[in-house]
């Protein structure tokens, strides 16, 4: 009799253990991520670009499995085409979320961005979300020179340009009007960009006091190609070559 009492205790345990663990987590959840690299998304004026993103399921399943999507940022709505679902087929553990960007409302210097999540379900965890940086690009044959300068508490002694050594001209500055000043009253880290053709160009900037302003950067087709740390006296230029 006392064995009979010991069985049963011990069976009313492995019940409420096992159905602790169903609470944990139910036979058969499965979890999906989006995969991990993405890279930031230029697109070119008047052309759609084309993005196809994975999410991966951590299992496989003999059925469809589709899963709600939410897409927040500050791209507008009509820069892109989204789906608000992805499904990830039967017999597979990896589904395809496929975007198209539009050149519209989009900005040369600036970023927007364009972030996408999945909905958690019962019998579905799922990853983190993803951020896509979407910009707009130059034309078929050109490059975007993209420059961020951290200006110091002298923000007005700071002069750069952009020279086309074939023309001898200025393509490009910090001031509509060649001198100093084009930063007066600006604060924190600027950025400007534009588009070049192929050439050989020279990059210049100028500190009024000569003791070098704030550190600057610039970059070919979002590849940095310069950086200085602002210690640059009077000046320093680097030649450059759009290929």
């Amino acid at each position: 009799m006392k064995n009979l009492k010991l069985y049963a205790l011990l069976f009313v345990a492995l019940a409420v253990f096992s159905s602790c663990e169903d609470e944990v987590e139910a036979p058969g959840t499965s979890y999906a991520s989006f995969e991990s690299y993405l890279g930031d998304i230029t697109v070119t004026p008047g052309v759609d670009f084309s993005k196809t993103i994975s999410i991966y399921a951590a299992n496989v399943t003999s059925s469809d499995r589709t899963i709600n999507l939410t897409l927040t940022g500050t791209l507008d709505a009509a820069s892109y085409v989204a789906p608000t679902s992805v499904t990830i087929p039967a017999n597979s553990n990896v589904g395809s979320l496929e975007l198209i960007f539009k050149d519209v409302n989009l900005d040369i210097v600036l970023d927007k961005t364009l972030s996408i999540s999945m909905t958690e379900t019962p019998d579905l965890y799922v990853g983190d979300d993803i951020t896509l940086n979407v910009a707009k690009g130059c034309t078929s044959g050109e490059s975007k020179f993209k420059i961020a300068v951290e200006l110091d508490q002298y923000p007005d002694e700071v002069y750069w340009r952009v020279i086309d050594l074939t023309a001898g001209t200025i393509v490009f500055s910090n001031n509509t009007t060649p001198g100093y000043g084009g930063y007066a009253n600006a604060v924190g880290t600027q950025r400007d960009a534009t588009c070049f053709a192929p050439g050989d160009y020279l990059f210049q900037i100028f500190d009024a006091y000569q003791d070098g302003g704030g550190a600057f950067s610039f970059s070919l087709n979002g590849s940095q190609i310069y950086s200085n740390n602002g210690v640059y006296g009077a000046g320093t230029e680097f030649p450059f070559t759009v290929e």
